[in-house]
């Protein structure tokens, strides 16, 4: 394991790329869907934009065989995404918004499992929970900040325009990732699309908080379509307002990240899930009833402390429950059986709001019914569970090419 001065070198450095994917996804998540709303896109429209992360989530599958293989291949991939941005600048059409929000989280999907990884052979075990806590912390100031000016910048410039900037940041931030430095240089052995879902399911506790995040995550995607119709055609928002919401969120999940963290480290990922996703149903119910938007100013403090749990929550049970020599395989099948709930769940709600089968209420009491289903799942997951030693994967060795921690 690297020495103090080596660790905090390299969270120096993970702080600043975080802060680029907080800007990039601040507002490809807060604004675009906005953007997408007012430029007359309809409900199925918006389903496909809130898809996009997981279809990129399902292609993290093969993150093993075409995924980074060192930090430098790291820094480019993101970069890559965050380039993709730039695009919209020049054709800010629906289809194009589509194909850059998939190119923009395949970047991430695919990197993902590396840099869980990287995080196993750079800091200590005893500390993952509040160093996951400490960099989301940034990401999330970083997303604050950026859904207030973006929202200014778009009033005034356009849509289009202000995530392109955002684009620009995340390239910048990006370079930081080559910096970042284990024992060894040695790239990681490849691992397949099946043996990814192998390495998750063979472990029931993994398989069981999978499980409760389907129903829980399940039920904040299918909301995430009506939220611009909540915004728009509800209560006519501008975008200004929409980035006053877009930062209250941003702010609770910047407060909440190192808080989550520490309660990770000491009592557990799944205090965090558990606790932190009845936020989440909160979050849901309120904005099925919000009449105004005082209302969901409150929510989105809610929802951004609970999104802050289940990234740390998740990221922690999974270094937890894994050797580090199984942990990219573990995190790419995490992301790809989300992945393909993501892409289903995403067009549940807008799907029967285009057959006039629910209204926008409905749909989000609805998505709040599952979600709050997740949360009984995650209390009844039990740590106790043996879990079986998985068929051998390929003979996985760390970043410092010495045999794989447990």
């Amino acid at each position: 394991m690297p020495g103090r001065r080596a660790v905090a070198r390299n969270l120096a450095l993970d702080l600043v790329a975080a802060v680029g994917i907080g800007v990039t996804a601040s507002l490809v998540t807060a604004l675009l869907p906005t953007i997408a709303r007012r430029s007359g896109v309809e409900p199925m429209g918006l389903a496909a934009l809130a898809a996009a992360p997981f279809l990129a989530n399902l292609l993290g599958a093969f993150a093993g065989r075409f995924g980074p293989r060192s930090t430098s291949q790291l820094a480019i991939i993101r970069g890559a995404g965050a380039t993709a941005l730039l695009i919209l600048f020049v054709l800010p059409t629906p289809a194009v918004m589509i194909g850059v929000v998939v190119a923009f989280w395949l970047s991430v999907s695919m990197t993902g499992p590396f840099h869980l990884r990287l995080w196993g052979a750079m800091y200590p075990r005893s500390v993952v929970g509040r160093v996951i806590g400490f960099i989301g912390m940034g990401r999330a100031a970083a997303g604050a900040l950026a859904a207030f000016v973006g929202g200014l910048i778009a009033d005034r410039v356009g849509g289009p325009g202000a995530v392109a900037l955002a684009g620009v940041v995340g390239i910048a931030c990006a370079l930081a990732y080559a910096g970042l430095r284990a024992s060894s240089n040695e790239p990681p052995p490849a691992f397949s699309p099946r043996e990814s879902v192998r390495a998750l399911r063979e472990r029931p506790v993994l398989s069981r908080v999978a499980l409760a995040q389907g129903f829980y995550g399940g039920g904040l995607i299918e909301a995430v379509p009506l939220y611009a119709l909540v915004h728009v055609d509800r209560l006519n928002l501008t975008l200004s307002d929409v980035g006053v919401v877009g930062i209250l969120a941003a702010t609770a999940t910047t407060i909440a990240f190192p808080l989550w963290g520490a309660v990770a480290d000491r009592h557990g990922a799944l205090v965090a899930l558990r606790t932190g996703s009845m936020l989440g149903v909160v979050s849901l119910a309120g904005y099925a009833l919000a009449p105004n938007v005082a209302v969901l100013w409150a929510m989105a403090l809610a929802l951004g402390a609970a999104n802050a749990s289940i990234d740390v929550g998740i990221a922690s049970i999974i270094s937890n429950e894994t050797t580090l020599a199984a942990r990219s395989a573990a995190m790419a099948g995490w992301n790809t059986v989300t992945g393909a709930r993501g892409i289903a769940a995403a067009f549940v709600m807008s799907g029967l709001l285009s057959l006039g089968l629910v209204n926008v209420t409905s749909g989000l009491v609805l998505c709040g019914v599952s979600a709050a289903i997740g949360v009984v799942l995650f209390v009844r997951v039990d740590l106790r569970t043996v879990d079986v030693d998985p068929a051998p994967l390929p003979a996985l060795t760390d970043v410092r090419g010495a045999t794989a921690l447990p």
